[in-house]
This record gives C-alpha cells, sequence and structure tokens, in this order.
C-alpha cells in the first residue's frame, strides 16, 4: 500500500523468514488445524506482512506444514518485486497494491479474497470526539499522506460534510511512531493511527481512548465495508496448481477462525512466530485488526467500490485503472 498501515511499521524487526519443511501438522484440541493432506510438487512461496494484513496466516505459520515456505516482511514493499518476478506464488499486501500490481504484471495476478477490513482509528486524549463531526474545527496528527490512511480518512470526513485542510487540520508525520510520540510529548490531542499502534499507543499512555472507529464510519458514509488487506496469487500458478491454491485456501481459512475465536491463543502464537513482540499488545490488537475472510468474488463489490474512491482521488493509487472482472477469484 505504499504505506505501513498493514505492515506494522518500519519500527518493527527485521524480516523474519521461516522456511517450514518439517513433515505434519499440528492438530490442536479445538479442532482447527491444517487440511492439507497432499505433499505438493514444490513448496508454495508465500509472503505475509507484520501488523493486521499477517495476522490471519498466524495458525498456517506455526502448523509448519511442509508444503508453505512463509517469510514475514515489515513493509509490502519489500514484497512488489518478488511477486513481479515469480519468486513469490502468493501474498498478503495492501488491496490497493493487489491492483498496481494486476496492472504491472500484465494482468497476471488473482485476488483470492479480502482478509483485512478497515484498521485505522482516531484516538483520542479527552472526551471531545464522538462522531465525525466533532473533529471541525480541531487538529488531527497523522502518517500515511498520499495513501490510503489520507483516502480513508478524508472520505470519511466529506461524508460528514467536513474538508481536510478547511475545517478540519490535519498534520501528516512520517510515520506511526513520530504520531504516538507527538501525542505523548502533547503536540496534539487527536491522532488517526492503525492497530496495532492504537494498541501500542495505549499501553504508554492510559488516558487515551479510541474515539472513532473508521471502518464503521466508512460503512456509514459508504454503505460498504472497507477492504484493507487482501491474498492475492500469480494467476499462472492458481490456473496451473488450482487444487494447491484451493487447499491453501482452506488451511488460510481455518487459520482465520482461529485467531477470531481462540483469541488468546492466537495472540501467544503471534509472538512465537514473530508478528508481535508482546502478548499483550498481539491480544488487544486481535479484536480492533478486523480479520476477515471473504472470497475474491464475494468482496467484488466492496473492493470496486473502494478502488472507484481511490480512482477518483489519485488514480496511481490503484494503478491507473479498475481491474476488471479476471482478477477476482471464485472457486
Amino acid at each position: 500500500m505504499q504505506t505501513d498501515v498493514q505492515s506494522g511499521g518500519k519500527e518493527m524487526k527485521a524480516k523474519k523468514v521461516f522456511s517450514f519443511i518439517s513433515a505434519g501438522c499440528m492438530i490442536l484440541s479445538v479442532g482447527v488445524g491444517c487440511t492439507s493432506q497432499k505433499t505438493f510438487e514444490e513448496p508454495m512461496d508465500i509472503a505475509a506482512l507484520n501488523g493486521p494484513t499477517g495476522m490471519g496466516m498466524t495458525k498456517v505459520i506455526q502448523d509448519k506444514n511442509k508444503n508453505y515456505n512463509i517469510s514475514l516482511y515489515q513493509s509490502a514493499d519489500e514484497i512488489t518485486g518478488k511477486i513481479i518476478s515469480g519468486e513469490l506464488e502468493i501474498a498478503c499486501v495492501p488491496s490497493n497494491l493487489a491492483s498496481v500490481l494486476y496492472t504491472k504484471t500484465e494482468k497476471n495476478i488473482s485476488l483470492l479474497g479480502v482478509n483485512t477490513l478497515g484498521v485505522l482509528y482516531i484516538i483520542e486524549n479527552g472526551q471531545n470526539i464522538q462522531n465525525v463531526e466533532d473533529l471541525k474545527g480541531q487538529k488531527i496528527l497523522a502518517s500515511g499522506q498520499g495513501s490510503t490512511p489520507e483516502y480513508v480518512l478524508n472520505q470519511v470526513l466529506s461524508g460528514a460534510g467536513l474538508e481536510a485542510g478547511t475545517d478540519v487540520e490535519v498534520t501528516y508525520l512520517a510515520n506511526h511512531t513520530e504520531v504516538i510520540n507527538a501525542l505523548l510529548a502533547g503536540e496534539g490531542t487527536i491522532a488517526l493511527l492503525p492497530e496495532p499502534h492504537v494498541t501500542i499507543a495505549k499501553t504508554k499512555d492510559a488516558a487515551l481512548r479510541t474515539a472513532l472507529d473508521l471502518n464503521e464510519a466508512w460503512e456509514s458514509a459508504e454503505g460498504t465495508s472497507l477492504p484493507m488487506g487482501v491474498i492475492i496469487a500469480r494467476k499462472d500458478y492458481v490456473e496451473a496448481h488450482p487444487k494447491e491454491v484451493e487447499a491453501f485456501l482452506k488451511d488460510y481459512e481455518a487459520s482465520v477462525k482461529f485467531v477470531n475465536e481462540k483469541q488468546e491463543e492466537a495472540a501467544e502464537m503471534m509472538v512465537e512466530v514473530g508478528l508481535f513482540e508482546k502478548v499483550e499488545i498481539a491480544l488487544n490488537s486481535i479484536p480492533n485488526s478486523h480479520i476477515v475472510f471473504e472470497e475474491g468474488k464475494e468482496a467484488q463489490a466492496d473492493l470496486e467500490q473502494f478502488y472507484s474512491i481511490l480512482q477518483n482521488v489519485n488514480p496511481k493509487a490503484i494503478g491507473g485503472s479498475l481491474p476488471d472482472e479476471t482478477f477476482y477469484y471464485a472457486r
């Protein structure tokens, strides 16, 4: 997404690579285990991001299925070249980047599904903001200028009859850490942050509260959900290995269910596999990270509306044009 909303931020540790070559699957007592029984001819190379976009992959990583070589990255920019060059078969990326890659690869990208809905929040040191309209005349600290956070914020403000720069002052900083530091230093009382940085900020100042969920605000203004993270695959790989892709999606869907239903166990796993450094932050981040699995065709309408809005704001944000029907995967 050319931003670190889903990537977990530049301040996290360097990427950790997991090459899973051990046999078998770990079956948990909760009944969620690997569904891939058959060994693939070649392991599937998969990339996930630190942060919400990669959190749904937790159980797949922990299971150490020999069919998957999974690498974790800090930034979506690290993944882009590997998808284009064919080094990766599947990747979890920001939704707008999926559209950009579809254009760059001459339509050799298949959008397998949406894995993360809105993760952006307005947090406040105070009690003044109860709805979007309350932001009028306020100053917001934020990062992600020229990318999805700015576009989403501006669209939500517009839905409430407000305009950034006129009705609301938005001060953009270099990254989420700078926003948190500025907030803690009293340079402002209101900030736009994604998870897990909302949770990180709250651990540093208990007075901070979540004032607005921009996913809810988006749904209210646009009538659709806010698809911010997706799973993509090289289309040539999908066409050549449909059964392998189907097996992975079953494993992934089971992992998402596990993360949402067994949050304490999932939080511990997230630390074990390197997605987070502390269980407390992982656990508190899960409920507000909106981790889902919606198959490509099922999510098409929401994605098309999201892409259309981005196109109107900045066509480059989605690669210049809207993806066509062949972009969306259907089983």
